[in-house]
């Protein structure tokens, strides 16, 4: 993959930075955009690892409102760990370092594993 530009850097790190507020909407509006435009593979693969780990942590969510009013803290504890992980690959991204999400769920898998998978069942 090519090096990204500068102005693609800053573009997923504020997708990021929106995504930290608005949770899984800014990377799942950067995801279906760049897909049905055929945009640049960077965006696609940023938006897709983002909108992946989002789709993971959204459970834990729902889960608090099912918890005891004695795990009110739990909520915070999720935000925290949320905020940590895409901190990083903010801070990564700007670096031009390799990144990821621990333990995203791939729901939605990318064109390179996808290419992958392809050339190794020949």
């Amino acid at each position: 993959m090519n090096e990204p530009t500068v102005r693609k850097k800053v573009i997923v790190q504020v997708m990021l930075g929106i995504s930290l507020v608005l949770g899984v909407f800014s990377p799942l509006l950067m995801y279906v955009i760049t897909n049905r435009k055929k945009m640049n593979i960077f965006y696609q693969e940023t938006s897709r690892k983002a909108l992946n780990f989002h789709l993971t942590i959204f459970p834990f969510f729902l889960i608090r409102y099912f918890l005891p009013q004695n795990y009110g803290n739990f909520i915070y504890i999720i935000l925290a760990v949320e905020l940590i992980f895409i901190l990083n690959a903010m801070f990564r991204i700007g670096l031009n370092k390799p990144y990821s999400y621990p333990f995203a769920i791939p729901y939605i898998r990318g064109k390179i594993e996808t290419r992958e998978k392809k050339t190794k069942s020949c």
